[in-house]
């Protein structure tokens, strides 16, 4: 995925997705493609780590809404954390903020995804 690198690890069955560089209409297929194969194969619990995002676009927040119905779906749960001022304020705008479960941190998002 050029201008987006995705790292993942696994920490006590959650799925610990980071995202590093630009969320947008070039980079969102392929995140999306990537999550919803991962969902498909049984992940549930997601944490969504924004720490290296510099910019998301409305394709991004698309990832992330389609992301989290999938989610919903399997009786699973995603949560986003540490968003960067910019992409917070993207959040805020579109509220964003108050329909996707956000988190400060990576540790406060994995207690919420485990706590569920």
């Amino acid at each position: 995925m050029s201008g987006l690198n995705l790292s993942e690890i696994s920490e006590d069955g959650v799925l610990i997705l980071g995202a590093e560089g630009r969320l947008d209409a070039q980079t969102a297929p392929g995140l999306q493609a990537s999550i919803l194969e991962k969902i498909e194969g049984g992940e549930t619990r997601v944490v969504l780590d924004l720490e290296k995002l510099s910019y998301i676009s409305s394709a991004g927040l698309r990832v992330i809404l389609v992301t989290a119905k999938k989610l919903k779906e399997t009786e699973g749960r995603l949560v986003v954390c540490t968003l960067q001022e910019g992409v917070a304020e993207v959040f805020r705008i579109s509220g964003f903020d108050s329909i996707v479960d956000t988190a400060e941190n990576r540790s406060a998002a994995l207690s919420s995804v485990t706590s569920s």
